[in-house]
């Protein structure tokens, strides 16, 4: 047993600091967060400091984070479980994506998301509390053919809703639509006119361990559309991840909204850096690429990119060569004139001017006779490598091995996606410094060493209250990460260690592989589209 002394590393909270918590507002001067294994006469039922090998340079450990407030004797802590991944380890960390696995798909699980998000997060305020008749449509993923007219399955949708008009199938018998075959069951429904609900495939992260010999360990990945008013416009679809994906040598999604990223190239160098649309170039007909513009910074460039939040597309120059491509993901889903749609929230219009809109304005001048464009999106990072993979989510949290504060942490993130239907995570702004939730975290060591970090919240307070952003940071410093970006939190949380349920499980009931406490109703596993995998 180690003594006390060695016990405590204190992480003091900034002087003079206020933070709500459920139980009103504390004097932050006065909590001090403390690192400690736990012992039979702390105030937690156990407190143990666990560790364990799961491979050479491979290592798991779950830690209590206690917190004492001496004015108030407020005895809470935190549960944080932690798997580090040496660069001279034998295996590796590389994100799953469920695009990629067919096999994935759980229609209970997909019909389960939605309803949580329409219930419980009432983005749609009407809908919250009615199950209405819905069409569940698997996009499978968000592409479409690189010759010929841009099509995808959503153009299908009119034969279906053509079917049910004639009466050939009743909108209450439809539930899910996967891969266009209709699946036949009962739900609840009043008759009304059917409804779409677009989605990617999804998973829990802990299928990564259980389905995979060679996967050690594996948390949830980045944000993704979850809310229905997210995915409302027609193109875009529940579960599509926001930011960055590069995964299997394959651009999965472009950085239309500029994210911080993980970043990991075939030579096993590692870094976290921006990337945004300025990373992306279009080559059109095997011509050279052209880099894209920010729209709003450079209006008439030869390639300008327009997001939703960016405000209205301004209008076309009579006259010239111009064109809209409109892009949800990595597909291009229509190719139309100056203005005619705008942005899908989980894409972007690039708006092409002179020589890069010659063969788009001629194929829709007469796409009959002109050749469909062959076209293909590059993401370029800072090195001239090949990126094994990158997924953005964000904000950064340790810059320079520096924990940021609460101005730093928001600030560099666009400034017009700050706003209450803004992508996330900046429509979650009381992070910061407020909201004490259950957070993931990836970090990068000065020796370029990945720490995957994962904090409990809201499941039970006892046993781990969640922390904000800012307390994140200053416990992925102390941690040793010189580097380190937030992940999804909330729900999504969630770490799973190969062989878990043998040695230690906190609740019953929980899969296997699970070393934490989601924090969904009943602690079920959220699914989510990307998980982070420790593989050997």
């Amino acid at each position: 047993m180690e003594s006390v002394d060695d016990r405590l590393e204190w992480l003091r909270a900034p002087a003079g600091r206020q933070t709500e918590s459920e139980g009103g507002v504390l004097d932050q001067t006065a909590i001090e967060f403390v690192l400690a294994v736990r012992c039979a006469k702390d105030s937690f039922e156990s407190l143990e400091d666990q560790r364990r090998i799961l491979a050479p340079g491979i290592t798991w450990r779950r830690r209590r984070l206690g917190w004492v407030d001496a004015a108030s004797s407020l005895d809470k802590g935190l549960c944080v479980n932690e798997v580090r991944v040496a660069l001279a380890a034998t295996g590796r960390v590389e994100p799953l994506v469920a695009m990629a696995q067919p096999e994935l798909l759980d229609f209970e699980a997909i019909e389960h998301a939605y309803w949580q998000t329409c219930w419980a997060g009432g983005a749609l305020r009407s809908d919250r509390g009615v199950k209405k008749t819905r069409l569940f449509l698997n996009m499978r993923e968000l592409t479409c053919a690189r010759s010929g007219a841009p099509r995808g399955p959503w153009e299908d949708l009119a034969a279906v809703q053509e079917r049910v008009r004639l009466g050939q199938w009743k909108p209450e018998e439809i539930d899910l639509l996967p891969y266009m075959t209709p699946q036949y069951r009962p739900v609840e429904g009043d008759g009304e006119p059917l409804d779409v609900v677009r989605f990617l495939p999804a998973f829990p992260p802990s299928w990564s361990v259980t389905g995979h010999a060679h996967v050690l360990a594996a948390t949830n990945g980045g944000y993704f559309l979850n809310f229905p008013e997210e995915y409302a416009d027609g193109y875009s679809a529940l579960h599509q991840p926001v930011g960055a994906l590069f995964a299997d040598g394959r651009l999965h999604m472009p950085p239309w909204i500029e994210r911080p990223c993980a970043v990991e190239w075939v030579d096993n160098r590692r870094s976290i850096e921006r990337l945004g649309p300025e990373n992306l170039f279009l080559e059109t007909d095997g011509a050279e690429g052209c880099g894209l513009e920010m729209g709003t910074v450079q209006p008439d460039g030869a390639a300008t990119v327009w997001r939703s939040f960016d405000g209205p597309l301004p209008a076309a120059e009579p006259g010239g060569y111009v064109v809209d491509l409109i892009f949800c993901g990595a597909g291009l889903v229509r190719v139309t004139e100056p203005g005619a749609e705008p942005p899908p929230i989980g894409g972007a219009v690039v708006r092409l001017r002179g020589q890069m809109a010659r063969p788009w304005r001629s194929w829709l001048r007469d796409p009959r006779r002109e050749p469909f464009p062959d076209w293909k999106l590059v993401l370029r990072t800072s090195r001239d490598v090949q990126p094994a993979w990158v997924l953005a989510s964000g904000p950064i949290l340790v810059h320079d091995g520096r924990a940021l504060r609460e101005a730093e942490i928001f600030s560099p993130l666009a400034a017009g996606e700050m706003c209450p239907n803004g992508p996330p995570p900046t429509r979650f702004p009381y992070d910061a410094t407020k909201t004490r939730a259950p957070r993931t975290a990836i970090g990068l060591s000065r020796n370029e060493e990945w720490v995957l970090l994962v904090v409990d919240g809201r499941a039970d307070d006892t046993h781990s209250v969640g922390c904000t952003l800012e307390e994140l940071a200053r416990l992925m410093r102390e941690v040793g990460c010189f580097y380190a970006l937030n992940l999804d939190g909330g729900g999504s949380s969630v770490m799973a260690v190969e062989g878990v349920g043998g040695f230690d499980q906190l609740r019953p009931g929980l899969a296997a592989t699970i070393a934490n406490i989601p924090s969904d109703p009943g602690h079920r596993e959220r699914i989510v589209p990307v998980a982070l995998n420790v593989v050997q």
